[in-house]
């Protein structure tokens, strides 16, 4: 289990602190912590909040990956839990959980998410929060998770957009296995974001003790709109991944009919010339012509001429374009 600690100094600025320093503090003193943890393990974890006292539930709901995104209002603590980013892998969900105490957040997540790595480092130097309160951090990580779904959607756009000009240069050079491999993509772009819009709305209308959104109500709605923004953005996504990817079913079937056309002329040509051969293959006493000098040349230019019409009649026919 990887844990960092941190605080809030008077400057609004993160600054690495200890886990003794957490602990024998709590957070008293107007002193916010942040404590993010990665890959919990179970025995660490409840030892490490068991003097937060928190709701048993919360513990088991950062432990167990079967517990879905959720927002619980408890008397002294708020639990959110809600879809991060997408794992294109499409092996596990990737959750983050964030317990919200009076003057203490806590983040517990399975891998490293670049949000919360991005928060880190550019609010100890570069970035101040809004306030020195809990929700300030609460907000802060909401936002940049919904800062990095537009990065999502921009960067599903550009491969969009770059399928579309192979598929209009070469559409035979298209697999229908990235078409689906983007459009599982999307899918869960659109599941996280949909979870997010879920989680914000509901934290807006809260009721806790610890959590109080009044002075950035502004902020959480600028927040929700940049992500009914990327929502609407996956759903026309969406509908051009569709487009794509019924084009390329035409394509494949078009390519299936020239192919098809191809053996139905091979069909029709020797057809004919079968029947021929069939005719003087058979077992009978009496065939004139089997005699005749002239029968064996006669009938090769006979099947050759045959052939030659048919093909000519298919190409006037358009059947070779």
């Amino acid at each position: 289990m990887k844990l960092k600690v941190f605080r809030l100094n008077a400057g609004r600025y993160l600054e690495r602190s200890t886990v003794e320093e957490f602990l024998s503090s709590h957070g008293a003193g107007g002193t916010v912590f942040w404590v993010d943890v990665t890959g919990p393990e179970p025995d660490s974890l409840t030892e490490l909040l068991s003097p937060l006292k928190l709701h048993p539930l919360i513990i088991e709901g950062c432990l167990d990956p079967s517990v879905g995104s959720r927002i619980a209002p408890y008397r002294r603590s708020l639990f959110i839990k809600l879809l991060t980013r997408p794992d294109d892998a499409g092996a596990l969900q990737s959750f983050l959980s964030i317990i919200c105490l009076p003057r203490i957040v806590v983040t517990v997540h399975e891998s490293p998410i670049p949000a919360i790595e991005a928060i880190e480092k550019e609010f100890s130097t570069a970035v101040r929060f809004h306030a020195l309160s809990a929700s300030a951090v609460v907000y802060q990580i909401l936002d940049r998770l919904i800062d990095e779904d537009t990065a999502f959607v921009l960067d599903a756009r550009r491969k969009i957009e770059s399928l579309e000009e192979v598929m209009d240069r070469e559409p035979e050079a298209v697999e229908v296995d990235e078409i689906l491999a983007l459009k599982r993509r999307i899918a869960r772009l659109s599941i996280i974001f949909e979870d997010q819009r879920h989680c914000v709305t509901a934290l807006q209308t809260a009721e806790s003790e610890v959590f109080d959104i009044s002075e950035f109500r502004e902020y959480f709605r600028d927040s929700l709109a940049h992500l009914e923004y990327a929502i609407r953005s996956v759903g026309r996504l969406q509908a051009r991944l569709n487009e794509i990817h019924q084009h390329h079913l035409l394509t494949l079937q078009e390519k299936t009919n020239r192919r098809l056309r191809l053996l139905t002329i091979i069909s029709a040509v020797f057809m004919p010339l079968t029947l021929i051969a069939g005719i003087y293959g058979m077992n009978f006493r009496y065939m004139p012509e089997l005699n005749w000098r002239y029968g064996y040349p006669l009938v090769l230019a006979a099947m050759a001429a045959i052939a030659s019409a048919l093909l000519w009649i298919f190409h006037r026919k358009g059947w070779f374009r």
